[in-house]
């Protein structure tokens, strides 16, 4: 009961448990819909090089000699064009997608872009039904001109509007976390798809994956329907004259990549570069990494033989440990090491703290004091002390990443893959990491739009990488060295890994300098305070 001594005011508003009670609805949305996706991943390069090859021996002479016939330099250097060629225009209309789902988003709210970026996959995958039937060169064209669905739906924007809604559903302290653990249910939901995909592939056909997965997608579409909540679309942003922006705005989150000026403590003006270096080693960390799932089971069919269920095995074993490792490994590290962060600056903060020299400052002390001790309350890990140590982490990560990716070049015996498969998802928590520090990076009103330009910026991540390495993978391949291709990898992440040591929040105390004002606006509308991003 209350007494004279209880506050007036609670400390924090009282939450009904909806957000907690909501968010679990979303991991299992996205188990569900990775799923779908991923079904048809290991048959897919399976399919495109039984493709390869039924057209190679079209125009020459049948094979003799042992082995497996479609096991030649000349069909796996081909598959793996092919395959690269998938990789770049699905990326390329997953970037439009991105854009688009961004829109829907704003424009219709998260609930009806989701159910948007899931029926129209189900379109594509009943195209893919009939291009695995017809088979050969005609098979692989279908397939690649029916990539242009991915504009209208796809992963590209089912990822974001399921970030959206765990942004919108989680407690701020916890977004991180439920970021990584967002991303761990997509990693479950992608180990199973690759278990049955493959398995499924052998024991029933090679259409028959395509077949599942268009029956997943459809339970997915009502899945959002029936069970997420719906969250209302954003007010359209207006400008100072009361009309709506062009469609140019579409194109803002890119925007805030673009080095800004803040003016210091010491009223000094100074460029932070902070969210662009992100930008950047994000971009370049996905690069080295983004295309390695794929590239292990290229390589485990190119080096070992890996058929089909193989690659199943191998792919869901690595998508188990990654997702094991986000739902349950990472948000602890994340916890603990933000206690430890809060910590450490809390200590450095009473080490700094400056003796009083003057009578005047010894008296205003004298007079806070009171006769009875004040009760101790746990110093709260702050969002700025938590974010900073999401960074740090981020830093971290993929250092550790660049070890193991460039230790995968050693795998000479089939177990070796099964290792390397074991060990990199160990350095998986680099995504949800940077999508929690780029939202705190930017101003309140920025962060639907800085979760858009962190996602754009790993789409033409993985286009890049997607281009770059199935090319690069091709050649190597044709050479016999394929297993050269995780040098070039491990290579590429030191970079990302140079480009992130720069990057930190801005200095605190200081203060971003914004556009001049117009004509009749005080001269202190120049300044916005960042504390509050």
């Amino acid at each position: 009961m209350a007494d004279e001594e209880s506050p007036l005011l609670t400390a924090e508003k009282k939450d009904d448990g909806s957000k907690p009670q909501t968010v679990p609805f979303i991991h299992f949305c996205a188990f569900i819909i990775s799923l779908s996706v991923a079904f048809t991943w290991v048959p897919m390069i399976y399919v495109f090089r039984l493709m390869t090859c039924d057209q190679y021996y079209k125009d020459h002479l049948p094979f003799s000699g042992p082995g497996d016939h479609c096991s030649i330099p000349e069909i796996e250097g081909s598959t793996a064009t092919a395959v690269s060629l998938l990789g770049t225009t699905t990326t390329i209309f997953g970037v439009i997608n991105l854009i688009w789902a961004g829109w829907l988003i704003k424009k219709f709210g998260v609930k009806a872009a989701l159910i948007q970026q899931t029926i129209w996959p189900a379109v594509r995958l009943c195209c893919q039904v009939v291009a695995v039937t017809i088979g050969a060169k005609e098979g692989m064209m279908i397939i690649q001109i029916t990539q242009f669905i991915c504009a209208l739906g796809g992963p590209a924007g089912y990822l974001l509007t399921l970030n959206t809604y765990a942004s919108k559903c989680a407690e701020e302290t916890k977004r991180t976390a439920v970021f990584g653990q967002l991303q761990g249910a997509v990693m479950f939901g992608t180990a199973f798809g690759y278990l049955l995909g493959g398995v499924s592939g052998d024991w029933f056909g090679i259409r028959r994956p395509f077949e599942v997965a268009f029956f997943l997608m459809i339970v997915a579409t009502l899945y959002s329907l029936v069970f997420l909540p719906y969250i209302s679309p954003s007010k359209i942003e207006k400008t100072e004259k009361g009309q709506k922006k062009s469609l140019a705005s579409i194109f803002g989150p890119a925007k805030l990549f673009v080095p800004t000026k803040i003016r210091l403590e010491n009223r000094r003006v100074t460029t932070y570069c902070g969210v662009f270096l992100l930008g950047a080693g994000v971009f370049w960390g996905v690069l080295a990494t983004g295309f390695i799932p794929i590239l292990i089971q290229m390589y485990a069919t190119d080096a070992f033989g890996f058929g089909p269920m193989e690659n199943g095995y191998l792919m869901s074993f690595n998508s188990l440990i990654r997702g094991a490792f986000l739902t349950f490994g990472f948000p602890k590290i994340i916890l603990s090491g933000r206690r430890w962060y809060a910590t450490t600056a809390a200590t450095s903060d009473a080490a700094n703290t400056q003796i009083p020299t003057s009578a005047e400052a010894f008296e205003s002390m004298l007079g806070l004091e009171s006769e009875q001790e004040p009760p101790r309350v746990p110093t709260p890990v702050s969002t700025q002390q938590g974010s900073a140590f999401d960074l740090f982490f981020l830093k971290w990560s993929l250092v550790v990443d660049c070890v193991l990716t460039g230790s995968a070049t050693f795998s000479r015996q089939g177990w070796h893959i099964y290792l390397a498969a074991f060990l990199l998802p160990l350095a998986s928590g680099s995504a949800p990491a940077a999508k929690g520090v780029m939202m705190e990076m930017c101003d309140q009103s920025q962060r639907d739009d800085a979760l858009s330009a962190i996602t754009l910026i790993e789409m033409i991540a993985t286009l890049s990488t997607m281009s770059v390495f199935g090319l690069v993978f091709s050649h190597l391949a044709e050479m016999g060295k394929s297993h050269l291709v995780f040098v070039v990898n491990a290579s590429i992440a030191v970079l990302a890994v140079a480009i992130l040591a720069f990057s930190s929040f801005p200095p605190s105390g200081s203060v971003k300098v914004a556009d001049p004002p117009k004509p009749g606006l005080e001269e202190e509308s120049l300044l916005v305070d960042v504390e509050d991003a």
